[in-house]
């Protein structure tokens, strides 16, 4: 049984939960707080998200067995799922339309006293539907406790990465300026397109027993 590859697991994680979405919506709804009010929003946030993928990990599976979905049917649920958003990302539209959260969670979110960190940041801006199917889809790859022990550990590592993307949002938006935000955006998409398309095949090849050789 060969390992995962660790590589191309952190990769699709990482672009799923982008941090260069995160940093405009997260300077949006905190544009009126303290610094300490802002960095506690980032902690809040990074912790949700990774309870919010581990949780995922460990109990995804549980929940398709209970509801009698078998990891290839997800595979391609979760392989459409990811398309649409890739061609979305690719086109660098996803953060103008609001396609990971809807107007109307961006603006309870701005005028009421809810914590945001939660809701809208960590899901359903990070930790939606997309990120949650590759963290299950990733955990089938996981087969001994050794290689899930890994991807938490990857989880929590990326995690870190969204907590110093939100403390360092100011800097890093005045550096990427908006056109690096796009280039971005729409590089991470073509990727994210790649591995959408390795979920749909394996997905299809798992589902109707065809030999991938």
């Amino acid at each position: 049984m060969h390992d995962p590859n660790y590589i191309k697991i952190t990769t699709g994680l990482f672009i799923m939960l982008n941090p260069f979405v995160l940093i405009p919506v997260f300077l949006g709804l905190t544009g009126g707080m303290s610094k300490s009010q802002k960095m506690k929003v980032a902690f809040t946030c990074s912790i949700a998200v990774f309870v919010i993928m581990v949780i995922s990990v460990f109990g995804g599976h549980h929940v398709l067995s209970f509801f009698g979905i078998t990891i290839n049917d997800f595979r391609i649920a979760g392989g459409l799922l990811i398309f649409l958003m890739a061609i979305s990302m690719a086109r660098a539209k996803e953060h103008e339309n609001g396609m990971r959260y809807s107007d109307k969670e961006h603006e309870e979110a701005k005028t009421k006293d809810s914590n945001i960190a939660v809701v809208p940041l960590a899901i359903p801006l990070m930790a939606g539907p997309a990120a949650i199917s590759v963290s299950i889809i990733d955990a089938e790859l996981c087969h001994t406790f050794s290689s899930r022990l890994i991807l938490v550990l990857i989880i929590a590592g990326l995690s870190l990465v969204l907590w110093g993307a939100m403390a360092l949002a100011e800097q890093i938006g005045r550096l990427l300026g908006h056109t690096g935000q796009q280039v971005l955006t729409r590089v991470m998409g073509l990727i994210l397109l790649a591995l959408s398309i390795e979920f749909l095949v394996v997905g299809i090849q798992g589902a109707f027993h065809i030999n991938g050789h």
